[in-house]
């Protein structure tokens, strides 16, 4: 029964991703099609590899759950509800909202079609991060023509960090591709369709509350910015085209800040502890604190006087967000990976100060200013919370890697045109 079971699932999901592809490579601007292959081959390519006792923690838990399902198919919703799991003598008991809990439950569900492979497993995890980063890059290719396409598949697509630690059996695949699948959506219906378009069918309306959905459970620290900032991105832009608002980038910025900021009044209102003041201050701490502990003798971040209060991790915000792009230093460390990390950081700073200062020659690209100041706003937030958080520094390079795609991708719009990647001069 249970090779029946994944037989039929595999050959489901090979059937459905060859009619994808295939449709998927019609629709792309030609200067993407290249990359479709290429990329899902690095992806997966990368899913196979182990990435840390993370993924093996879940594994293993995932394939208890699976065990218990055959054992007792009747009691299938009460397996996958709960919050205490058994694999003989030992018991994992996690709370609600625990992201590892809910990994495990969708390593359990994906055992049924790879029976308990954890190489497997991988695969599927990578395709679904794969799929919505394509869908996301394609989709920015066709609403902004005007920007470098191939941007978009750099930062999503051949970043490699952002390749390597979204891929496999770790949170940050189910995070970043429901983000990517997500935001691909709401940009969608925000510039395609011009006043008077039609509104999504009832099927994209679910399909973006189930991507909204399982970005928050995954990492609700992480979701909870995105979410605002988008939703300040859609009133922004109604108020904009309906002519209450003007259309200067100061008036933009002003509108996005104070929606988000109302956003999280309303979150904070009705989220209860999960997202109060002291709730959020408090895991800050403890995870720094735990991050100071486990990276004794190695490069480290480390910020003096911080105190678990909101004002006194605000002092320290910006900093944060700094880090968090910036370390390690290349030749902080000897080590083959803080190499390569400082590497591609030295390389990130150069493109960062690239775009600043083609904001500052007038030359900030083609994009609409509240989708960039939207954007922005969202990547400064993310980083401070990874940076406060996060003073490891091989952690801090796992976390960050959500974070990373979307700077990457505004910062190279606003390469000239001899710049741009893979694409002949004229």
């Amino acid at each position: 029964m249970k090779v029946v079971v994944a037989l039929l699932l595999n050959t489901w999901l090979l059937v459905g991703l060859t009619g994808w592809l295939r449709a998927e490579y019609r629709r792309a601007a030609p200067g993407l099609r290249r990359w479709l292959l290429p990329a899902l081959v690095l992806r997966l390519a990368a899913g196979v590899f182990s990435h840390g006792p993370d993924g093996r923690l879940m594994s293993f838990w995932g394939q208890a759950l699976t065990a218990q399902f055959w054992a007792r198919p009747g009691a299938a919703w009460a397996l996958w509800q709960g919050h205490e799991l058994r694999a003989g003598v030992q018991v994992l008991d996690s709370y609600q909202w625990s992201n590892t809990l809910f990994t495990i439950k969708i390593l359990s569900l994906l055992n049924l079609a790879s029976l308990g492979s954890e190489w497997l497993n991988g695969v599927y995890l990578s395709l679904f991060c794969f799929v919505g980063c394509w869908v996301l890059v394609r989709t920015l290719a066709r609403l902004f023509p005007a920007a470098p396409a191939e941007a978009g598949a750099v930062a999503f697509l051949l970043w490699p960090s952002v390749v390597w630690w979204a891929a496999g059996i770790t949170k940050e695949a189910l995070l970043l591709g429901s983000a990517a699948a997500l935001t691909a959506l709401v940009l969608n219906r925000l510039y395609s369709a011009g006043p008077g378009g039609r509104w999504p069918r009832l099927g994209s309306w679910l399909l973006l509350g189930f991507l909204a959905w399982l970005h928050l459970r995954m990492r609700y620290f992480f979701a909870l910015p995105l979410l605002g900032c988008l939703l300040a991105l859609a009133g922004t832009t109604l108020a904009t085209r309906r002519g209450w608002l003007p259309a200067g980038w100061r008036w933009q910025l002003l509108a996005l800040a104070s929606g988000l900021g109302l956003a999280g009044l309303l979150v904070v209102a009705v989220g209860g502890e999960p997202v109060s003041r002291g709730f959020i201050t408090s895991q800050l701490w403890q995870n720094y604190l735990h991050g100071l502990a486990t990276s004794s003798g190695r490069p480290h971040l480390a910020f003096v006087g911080l105190r678990p209060t909101l004002g006194s991790m605000a002092s320290y915000f910006p900093l944060a967000a700094f880090q968090a792009l910036a370390r390690p230093w290349l030749g902080e460390s000897a080590a083959p990976l803080y190499v390569a990390a400082g590497l591609e950081n030295l390389l990130l700073l150069c493109l960062l100060a690239t775009a600043a200062w083609n904001v500052v020659r007038g030359q900030p690209g083609r994009l609409p200013a509240g989708l960039v100041l939207a954007l922005l706003l969202y990547c400064l937030v993310l980083a401070g919370l990874v940076g406060l958080s996060t003073p490891n520094l091989g952690t801090l390079h796992r976390y960050r890697a959500i974070v990373l795609p979307w700077l990457l991708w505004l910062s190279l719009q606003g390469l000239n045109a001899q710049m741009r990647i893979g694409r002949k001069s004229k």
